[in-house]
């Protein structure tokens, strides 16, 4: 199918392995095309430096300094690519609003409510979350329904007062809208370097507490509302200060230019680029 289109350009998204340079270089034998590498997690390192020699890619998009340093250092073509958030879906709302959301899917208004969203296993480091859960806090958490989760860990987060919902939101925005904060404590290596639920919060310009991703501290700096943990005590006492004031939160205003139209017309300029 691939070579009765005669494509200008093979673009593989989902790179992560030695697997996927193979797949890329046997399709652009077939093809005339130019090949592009996708290269958002930061697996991708492991792979033999032997084998990237091999098969090296036109060019491979990252979002990671220690990539990019890497692969220039075998040769390869390097670009920057940040991934990108639904700016229009993921929006600030009023607090009247915020309260008929909590209304609707039975949040107490009254609480402090920390949000997360993504795979419950054990690696991503969620089980701090037994410690922040409780008083006037509340943990919510969203879990995607294609992976399996950790049963030990969801039992334990279930037991402390955590909410926990698993399956697809259609509109998972409204989630985003009635939380306070958003907290990803996931530890580097287990997850993309930008995370895209972290853009979506920043969208919605809630707080955002996080670990340190390359793919984030690269493109945004620290501060008004977006903080950067060292360690898992410091992501505990960034609630407390979160708490005390949201004001000077000008997250959203932080992620508006890595809006998907923008990501979109940025890698539209790479392919004009690599095709000239």
């Amino acid at each position: 199918d691939i070579k009765k289109f005669n494509p200008k350009i093979i673009h593989y998204v989902p790179g992560r392995t030695i697997k996927s340079f193979m797949i890329l270089k046997a399709l652009a034998y077939f093809n005339n095309a130019k090949t592009i590498m996708s290269a958002f997690h930061p697996e991708i390192a492991s792979v033999p430096k032997s084998a990237i020699t091999l098969l090296n890619p036109d060019l491979i998009l990252t979002q990671s300094n220690e990539i990019k340093d890497r692969f220039n250092n075998l040769g390869c073509r390097i670009k920057f690519l940040p991934n990108g958030a639904d700016t229009e879906k993921f929006m600030p709302i009023s607090q009247k609003d915020k309260e008929k959301l909590r209304e609707k899917y039975g949040i107490d208004k009254e609480k402090f409510v920390i949000l997360h969203v993504g795979h419950l296993i054990k690696v991503r480091n969620l089980q701090i979350f037994n410690r922040m859960q409780g008083g006037d806090n509340q943990v919510i958490i969203i879990v995607s329904s294609h992976r399996k989760m950790n049963s030990k860990l969801y039992e334990s987060l279930k037991t402390s007062g955590c909410i926990i919902w698993r399956g697809n939101f259609k509109n998972i925005e409204e989630i985003y809208a009635l939380s306070d904060c958003y907290v990803f404590p996931v530890l580097e290596g287990y997850s993309i370097s930008m995370p895209l639920s972290v853009l979506e919060a920043m969208a919605c310009n809630l707080p955002v507490i996080t670990t340190k991703f390359e793919g984030l501290t690269t493109f945004f700096n620290e501060g008004e509302g977006l903080v950067f943990a060292e360690h898992e005590e410091e992501l505990l006492s960034l609630i407390d200060n979160i708490k005390k004031g949201n004001t000077g939160v000008k997250n959203r205003d932080k992620v508006l230019p890595y809006s998907w139209e923008n990501i979109g017309k940025r890698l539209v300029r790479i392919y004009e680029e690599m095709t000239s």
